[in-house]
């Protein structure tokens, strides 16, 4: 399966809550990076390893309603992959909406995603969602 194919596949499963499934085609010593300011999001940093990466997940969705979760462009690099990402979410705890776009870059080797990376407003997240 070509990369771009194993990352529209985790965009898919995901959207559709499959978190699981999202990361079926991920290594098992994977490595998914937040790149925002902890002081705004207390989900920055790095996740290490599929375990750690599936609790992060389900943090996320715990906390969020996942209105709408949607790529709307990817990039094929080869073992490369670039997405812009729009995201709808509503926190379950107050009802705040937010609406915004992530940058995610993404590694694949041997068939299987071993690196992500994701970049977004963490002061528009802050000022909607108000951290905790």
């Amino acid at each position: 399966m070509r990369a771009v194919d194993l990352v529209s596949n985790f965009y898919d499963a995901y959207a559709n809550r499959d978190i699981r499934g999202a990361l079926a085609n991920c290594a098992d010593d994977v490595e998914f990076i937040w790149v925002a300011d902890p002081k705004h999001s207390h989900y920055a940093g790095a996740a290490r390893g599929k375990d750690e990466f599936l609790a992060r997940l389900m943090a996320l969705n715990s906390e969020f309603e996942y209105r709408s979760y949607k790529p709307l462009e990817i990039i094929d690099g080869g073992d490369k992959v670039a997405a812009q990402v729009e995201i709808h979410l509503t926190r379950r705890s107050t009802g705040e909406e937010v609406v915004f776009r992530t940058a995610n870059f993404w590694t694949i080797r041997d068939g299987q995603i071993v690196e992500a990376v994701e970049y977004y407003d963490t002061a528009l997240a802050a000022s909607v969602l108000k951290k905790n």
